[in-house]
């Protein structure tokens, strides 16, 4: 499977950043900073400059042209590709023109949001084929008081988590001289965003028997998930077709070049950091300083899964309990292992009930996954989790799992919906039956979260095909400073290590602690290093660790 990363039932990977800060306040969280000052009531009109030799959003080297990693094994079998909308519930704004030069030529009219300015950007549907439709792209930004350096673009991960929240909680006081700046990529939040079924249509999907034990439950789990890319189809109609990194990223030089900046200067977090390495890819020359924070997995390797990451990170959390006088889960790192891998077993036979609602085996797998998101400050909160969900009380393990997931009181986010539309076109697949053995494997690797958790089949049966699966190295990039936890547990820390070695421009620097997000961990030594280089291009030294 392409990336080594094993697609698990519920789990929106790389969703953290913001999701954990939303939960127990008490012990849970390190907020981040908000931005001090509310922007000014006048609304301003921001010009584009003259596009000249330039020409935003197209590669110099065209897509087609960049190397790709080989498919093995063929492409997926079990898509449902003459799959059609006949009523799409999206409606595509119009096109501003037949080519590309009105999208060049239009003004970003920020508008107070909040504590942010806010404006909207028009991008092409295709963009190979400007004159079908556009879409519309929500843009947030926290200005700075003296913007010497310009804009510093950001994105919090997902893939579709909406940008927004993760601008004005770094603030415009991160980085001094820089307006912090981020989108909701195509597909995702207030921009032109994916629909799909209802939300009972919706939890059929999500909350399905990962884990099938017999023919009749895997033929479930298939027909659900088949269904749900049918209502997905049927809602998004053509927008499915063109949600892919690559246009994200060409929408990303777009904006680039409508603030004005003649270099792309970039905090990507998680999958935030593919869109890094794609942007490095297709427009190298217009690379400043790009931070990779927490790394996906760019390699054509799998040798890592993202529950093994999971594993890790519990197993940190069972030393910790373990020696902890107050923790009544175990008294030995195996033991509150163990434990914990009965209790979720026992919910396959028996969910937990929560009013009309229940926990399942993924339900709960997913829920503790949450608080191992972040690091140390995060264990009480998981210990009461466990505590309160081990004698019968679902509620706080059946909240964490919807938070993680996307599902809120009234319905899902589009997350929901925009995380497995742009990951099915970005990673090719090898059907059903190539997933099932997957998943075994990872289960003997991941014992508690490969063996919960289960599979979705979600982009085994998706009604879109892939995109090109470009092998990223970045070469003519500027240097790439990548970040990577060793105790991470979305994002392996092998990733990151193979992602700087890939990117031929790629600089590692090690974060020796639990949590996803080194950048945003509060860590002192991490954050000088990453302000060094934002501010005046200093790159750690070789090797550099902190702790």
């Amino acid at each position: 499977m392409r990336r080594g990363i094993v697609w698990v039932q519920g789990m929106l990977i790389f969703v953290a950043v913001g999701l954990v800060v939303a939960f127990f306040a008490s012990g849970m969280l390190a907020p981040g900073r908000q931005a001090s000052r509310t922007p000014s009531a006048e609304p301003s009109v921001q010009s584009p400059p003259a596009v000249g030799d330039q020409k935003p959003g197209v590669p110099a080297v065209p897509v087609s042209e960049h190397e790709t990693w080989p498919h093995e094994p063929v492409e997926n079998p079990d898509r449902q590709l003459d799959v059609k909308a006949s009523n799409p519930s999206v409606q595509l704004p119009v096109a501003l023109g037949d080519d590309l030069t009105p999208y060049w030529q239009q003004s970003l009219n920020w508008q107070p949001c909040g504590s942010a300015l806010c404006a909207t950007m028009k991008v092409p549907l295709d963009w190979d084929n400007p004159g079908k439709a556009a879409l519309d792209i929500k843009v947030t930004k926290a200005p700075s008081e003296n913007p010497t350096k310009g804009p510093l673009f950001v994105n919090p991960g997902g893939p579709g988590i909406e940008g927004g929240t993760f601008a004005t909680n770094l603030g415009s006081d991160k980085w001094k001289g820089y307006d912090i700046i981020a989108w909701d990529p195509r597909g995702s939040g207030e921009s032109t965003h994916v629909q799909c079924g209802t939300t009972e249509q919706t939890d059929k999907a999500y909350f399905a028997d990962g884990t099938p034990d017999d023919e009749a439950e895997k033929t479930a789990l298939n027909d659900v998930w088949a269904a749900f890319a049918r209502e997905c189809r049927e809602a998004s109609g053509e927008l499915l077709d063109h949600i892919s990194t690559i246009e994200n990223v060409r929408d990303l030089d777009l904006l680039r070049f409508l603030t004005g900046a003649e270099k792309l200067n970039y905090l990507g977090v998680s999958y935030g950091t593919f869109i890094g390495a794609m942007y490095a890819e297709l427009f190298p020359e217009r690379t400043g300083h790009l931070v990779l924070d927490s790394a996906m997995d760019i390699t054509n390797e799998g040798e890592v899964s993202q529950a093994e990451g999971f594993e890790l990170a519990l197993g940190l959390y069972a030393d910790w309990c373990a020696g902890e006088g107050s923790c009544s889960l175990g008294n030995s790192r195996d033991e509150v292992i163990s434990r914990i891998n009965s209790f979720l077993h026992g919910l396959d036979a028996k969910p937990l009930k929560v009013g009309d609602r229940q926990v399942t085996q993924g339900q709960g797998a997913n829920g503790i996954a949450l608080f191992l998101y972040s690091g140390k400050e995060a264990y009480p909160g998981l210990t009461q989790l466990l505590d309160s969900a081990m004698n019968g009380d679902g509620r706080v393990i059946l909240k964490a799992s919807d938070l993680l997931s996307g599902r809120a009181e009234n319905g899902w986010e589009t997350v929901a919906y925009a995380f497995p539309a742009i990951r099915c076109v970005d990673q090719p697949d090898a059907g059903v039956a190539a997933t099932e053995e997957a998943r075994k494997k990872v289960a003997e690797k991941a014992p508690v979260f490969g063996g919960n958790m289960g599979s979705e089949l979600v982009c085994e049966r998706w009604t879109a095909n892939s995109a090109p699966n470009l092998k990223l190295t970045g070469k003519g990039a500027a240097p790439i400073l990548v970040v990577g936890a060793t105790g991470d547990s979305a994002t392996p820390y092998q990733q990151a290590v193979t992602m700087a070695k890939q990117l031929e421009s790629g600089h590692l620097l090690t974060y020796d602690g639990p949590g996803h997000g080194s950048v945003t961990s509060g860590n002192a030594c991490v954050d000088e290093t990453v302000t060094a280089y934002f501010e005046d291009g200093t790159l750690p030294e070789d090797g550099k660790t902190c702790s």
